[in-house]
Protein backbone atom coordinates (compact mmCIF):
# COMPACT_ATOMS: atom_id res chain seq x y z
CA UNK A 1 0.00 0.00 0.00
CA UNK A 2 1.45 3.58 -0.87
CA UNK A 3 2.02 5.97 2.09
CA UNK A 4 0.96 9.29 1.00
CA UNK A 5 3.07 12.70 2.61
CA UNK A 6 0.31 14.49 4.59
CA UNK A 7 0.09 18.21 5.62
CA UNK A 8 0.78 18.79 9.42
CA UNK A 9 -2.43 20.40 10.81
CA UNK A 10 -0.88 22.83 12.66
CA UNK A 11 -2.43 26.34 11.56
CA UNK A 12 -5.80 24.15 10.84
CA UNK A 13 -9.01 25.64 12.66
CA UNK A 14 -10.81 22.92 14.98
CA UNK A 15 -13.57 23.04 11.98
CA UNK A 16 -11.03 22.17 9.36
CA UNK A 17 -9.53 19.52 11.66
CA UNK A 18 -13.45 18.45 12.90
CA UNK A 19 -13.72 17.93 8.84
CA UNK A 20 -10.47 16.13 8.11
CA UNK A 21 -10.85 13.73 11.03
CA UNK A 22 -14.48 13.34 9.33
CA UNK A 23 -13.68 12.41 5.47
CA UNK A 24 -10.68 10.13 6.77
CA UNK A 25 -13.15 7.88 9.54
CA UNK A 26 -15.46 7.53 5.95
CA UNK A 27 -12.21 6.72 4.28
CA UNK A 28 -11.41 4.02 6.80
CA UNK A 29 -15.03 2.70 6.81
CA UNK A 30 -15.19 2.86 3.23
CA UNK A 31 -12.32 0.87 2.72
CA UNK A 32 -13.08 -1.91 5.40
CA UNK A 33 -16.64 -2.29 4.09
CA UNK A 34 -18.49 -5.89 4.98
CA UNK A 35 -18.68 -8.23 3.01
CA UNK A 36 -20.64 -11.18 4.21
CA UNK A 37 -19.26 -11.38 7.39
CA UNK A 38 -14.84 -10.71 7.58
CA UNK A 39 -13.31 -7.15 6.69
CA UNK A 40 -11.75 -7.61 3.12
CA UNK A 41 -9.07 -5.35 4.25
CA UNK A 42 -7.85 -6.84 7.93
CA UNK A 43 -9.97 -10.42 7.76
CA UNK A 44 -11.51 -9.56 11.29
CA UNK A 45 -14.70 -10.42 11.68
CA UNK A 46 -17.32 -7.59 11.06
CA UNK A 47 -17.32 -4.93 12.49
CA UNK A 48 -14.12 -4.55 12.46
CA UNK A 49 -11.60 -2.53 14.87
CA UNK A 50 -10.48 0.62 12.60
CA UNK A 51 -14.51 0.87 11.82
CA UNK A 52 -15.13 -0.12 15.05
CA UNK A 53 -13.11 3.17 15.98
CA UNK A 54 -14.48 5.22 12.70
CA UNK A 55 -17.87 4.99 13.63
CA UNK A 56 -16.55 6.07 17.38
CA UNK A 57 -15.62 9.32 15.77
CA UNK A 58 -18.62 9.94 13.80
CA UNK A 59 -20.89 9.07 16.56
CA UNK A 60 -19.26 11.77 18.70
CA UNK A 61 -19.81 14.47 16.01
CA UNK A 62 -23.47 13.39 15.41
CA UNK A 63 -22.84 10.91 12.12
CA UNK A 64 -22.86 7.81 13.53
CA UNK A 65 -25.36 6.29 10.91
CA UNK A 66 -22.88 7.11 8.17
CA UNK A 67 -22.83 4.20 5.11
CA UNK A 68 -20.41 4.17 1.57
CA UNK A 69 -23.42 5.41 -0.82
CA UNK A 70 -22.59 2.37 -3.01
CA UNK A 71 -23.70 0.30 0.37
CA UNK A 72 -26.62 2.65 1.74
CA UNK A 73 -28.96 -0.53 2.10
CA UNK A 74 -26.60 -2.24 5.11
CA UNK A 75 -25.24 -1.70 8.52
CA UNK A 76 -26.36 0.62 11.24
Amino acid sequence: MATHARPAPIGLSPAQLRNRMIVSARRIIGEHWTRVDRCPVCGCGWPCPPTDTAYDYLTSVGQGNWVPPQRAGGRR
